[in-house]
């Protein structure tokens, strides 16, 4: 997926959606990973990946900064 240009790109919000769900879709197959996600600790551990990647790198613990 090419980088957009700035501003209105004309490209309408549904294709935008389709193009991600296609990209998200080819990253998996590609990897051999599923598209979903069920197992409770997995969405976990993902849920908490995404809570330390908005916390500033001085409030993580030293052994999780980036």
């Amino acid at each position: 997926m090419g980088r957009q240009p700035a501003g209105r790109s004309g490209t309408s919000r549904e294709e935008l959606k389709a193009r991600a769900i296609a990209w998200v879709e080819r990253g998996c197959a590609e990897q051999g990973i599923p598209v979903e996600v069920s197992d409770p600790l997995t969405i976990q551990a993902v849920a908490e990946i995404l809570r330390q990647g908005r916390q500033k790198a001085v409030r993580r613990d030293s052994s999780k900064r980036l």
